[in-house]
This record gives C-alpha cells, structure tokens and sequence, in this order.
C-alpha cells in the first residue's frame, strides 16, 4: 500500500511538472507570436509613410506644372484681373486648394494636395492606419530663368490603435517644374488675348556671326547663298572664290563676290569683298551670308533669323521673370533678380490678329511694350523679318544679339 502511494505521488508530481513545462512553452510562444506581429506592423508603418514622402514627390512635379497652365489659361480669358497680386502666393493656393482667389480652377479643381490628402487619408484607413496631416507650408520661387521650384513640407501622423504605435515625420520635397511649353501671360496681356507665345529656350550658342573680314569692299550690301560653282550663275547666290579671275560677265551673273584676294577686276558691277582670308574653308556651300559694305565683314543671321522668326526665349537680367510674368509685369522685379526672360515680338503674328503694331519699337518683348525705340538691323534682304525687325540700343542688346556693328 505504501508503495502504491509513493509512485501515485511520484505521477501525480510529475505530471504537474510536465503541465508546467508545456505551459511556460505556450506563454512563450503567445509572446513571440505577438512580438512578430508587432514587429510585422512596424515595418508596414514605415513602408507607408515612406511610400506617402515617393507619392508627393511624383504629384508635386506634375501638380505643380498643372497650375502653371492653369495660372496663365486664367489670365488668357480674364486678362489683368486674373493675374496675381504675388505670384508665389497664387501658386501656392492653386497646387494646394486647387483654386484662384478662392474660385475653383480647371486641371487643379482635382489635382491638388487637398485632394490627394483625402486619397492617402482613404488607402492608410483600408490598410487599418489612423493618418492626420497636421501642418503644411508651400513655398514657390523663381529657381532660374526657366524653372520654378515648388518646396512643399508636410508634418504627418500615422498611427494604428491597436497596437498602439505610431510615426509623426516630416516629409518634404522639392520639385524643379520648366516653363518651357507654358504660354508666356504677356502676350495675351498685351494682346487681349489673341496673341499668343510658347515659351521655348534659346539653345545657339550666338546670334549674329561674322564669318570673315575681307581687306577691300564695294559696290554696296547684298545677300544670298554661298557658291563656289560658276555653274548656273543667278542675283540669289553669292560666289565665293580664291581670287576674281574670273570674266567680269560671269561674276557680274551672281548677286555678289567673296574673294580671298584683292584683285578687282575691271568692269565687276556687283557687291564684293575682297582680302578675306580663308573664305573658301570657312564659308559652307548653300550657306546664307551677308556681304555687309560697311564692316567689310561676310555675315551669318541665320540664327538671329530663327529666333526672331520662332520666339525663342533667353535669360534676361531686366525682362521680366516668369513669376513677373504671371503678375502682369514687363521688367524684372528685385525679388525674382536675376532670373528675367526676354523674346522677340513677332509683330506679323499681332497684324495677323488685326492689332495695330508700332514699327518705330525695340522688338525685344519688355521694350517694345514699354514704347521703346529700336533700329533697324543692316542684312542686304537676308529674310523678311528684317523689314519689321528693330532693336534698342540699351541693355546691351546689340552686343548681346551680335548686331552692333549692324546697326546704325
């Protein structure tokens, strides 16, 4: 009997150690497995908030272009009234509220960080997070001559109450946004609205060239494209040769004569230049030139001719910036220094538009609608546009453009 007591006891013991060993075990697990859980939901906090910080970032660069557009396309139909008292203020207000002076506008009425806070706020509740913006500021500035910065920072707080953690950050991003297919306000501003200019930028490296100095000149200015072929001769094109041995009658079938040597001969009735060294490397075959009498220089407008004929768009110090722009402003104001534009005003796109035009003007945009005078540019019939064309001699435009030995 005694015996049967002691191995009950001995049973009875070892199975309260065997329940307490399988209990400790399941106690440890449950912490594990929750510790993991935890662990697990951390990490999807962090992804969240980081995924947030990526998405900003995407959707102030293509937000921030959208109000641009937006911007000028209010000014095109509601001229000065529409443009803005600040224009750094006015971006603000439309990438954040996606309005104008308190009315909705079009492209941002639902593409603002209203609404994409709305959006994020919608995906963090189905995926059990708690997210509260608490503060925003948006800053836009003039970056350079063809670019705004948007500089947006956002204090967020995202948190899941179950397990109760949470992140609060700090998310910024800084967005370069080009002007570059945007309409320049100007043109409509000055236009009523039915003019308008793609700002496109200037990509030469100059304007007007001299390509050659020759020694001698005579018999005026003249335009026309390069040759070096006596074969069919016409006034359109310009021979270009190592010496003018060449009878006068054939000379005289071409509109003018580049020589590197200084022989004239007797009974030559067309424009020529003589003494320039190197003619026949430098000047190319179809090349247009201007044979310029008063420089004794060939010349090469070709790129002046394509800016003024396309508006191309350079940095100014003194035109009005883009920012300036979208405030009703021809010249560039302190607080946008030194990031000005300038372009040329095509004055057949106004006549076009049955507007009166002044031909007396500068063409370069700020002065000729300041009424500044400008002059003509010399070019022998380069292109039509120099019939129009005029350029002011301040701000050192005709440095800057390549004419000043081209202007009178």
């Amino acid at each position: 009997m005694g015996v049967d007591m002691k191995g009950l006891l001995y049973t009875v013991m070892a199975s309260l150690l065997i329940v307490s060993i399988f209990s400790i075990i399941f106690f440890h697990s449950q912490i594990g497995e929750k510790n993991i859980d935890i662990s697990i939901r951390a990490n999807e906090l962090k992804y969240f908030v980081d995924s947030i910080e990526s998405d900003l970032n995407r959707f102030i660069e293509i937000s921030g272009k959208r109000a641009l557009i937006a911007a000028v396309s209010n000014i095109t139909v509601s001229g000065h009234s529409a443009v803005f008292e600040d224009a750094g203020s006015g971006l603000a207000e439309l990438i954040q509220n996606g309005t104008i002076k308190g009315s909705e506008a079009p492209l941002v009425d639902t593409s603002n960080i209203n609404k994409w806070e709305e959006n994020v706020s919608d995906i963090a509740s189905d995926s059990g997070f708690t997210l509260n913006f608490e503060s925003i500021e948006i800053d836009v500035t003039q970056n350079d001559s063809f670019n705004i910065l948007f500089d947006v920072k956002i204090l967020l707080n995202l948190s899941d109450e179950q397990v109760k953690m949470g992140v609060i950050r700090n998310i910024t991003t800084t967005q370069l946004v080009s002007i570059e297919g945007i309409e320049d306000p100007i043109f409509p501003l000055n236009t009523f609205g039915r003019v308008s200019r793609i700002i496109r930028y200037y990509n030469f490296t100059n304007y007007a060239k001299d390509l050659v100095e020759g020694s001698i000149a005579g018999l005026g200015s003249v335009s026309g494209n390069a040759t070096t072929s006596t074969i069919s001769p016409n006034s359109e094109k310009i021979f270009i040769t190592d010496n003018m041995t060449q009878p006068p009658a054939t000379l005289n079938s071409f509109g003018g004569v580049v020589s590197e040597g200084t022989y004239v001969p007797s009974g030559l009735i067309v424009p020529y230049i003589g003494g320039a060294s190197g003619a026949t490397a430098i000047i190319q075959k179809n090349q247009r030139i201007y044979l310029d009498f008063d420089t004794k220089k060939v010349w090469d407008l070709k790129n002046l001719t394509d800016n003024i004929f396309y508006g191309y768009y350079r940095s100014s110090d003194k035109g009005a910036s883009f920012l300036d722009r979208l405030e009703g402003k021809l010249t560039l104001s302190s607080k946008y220094e030194p990031y000005g534009l300038e372009t040329v005003v095509n004055l057949e796109d106004i006549i076009g538009m049955n507007l009166g035009v002044d031909y007396t003007f500068s063409c370069i945009d700020y002065k000729y609608w300041n009424n500044i005078t400008g002059n003509a540019v010399r070019n022998g019939d380069y292109d039509p546009v120099f019939d129009w064309f005029k350029i002011d001699s301040e701000d050192n435009h005709p440095n800057i453009y390549g004419v000043n030995e081209l202007i009178s």
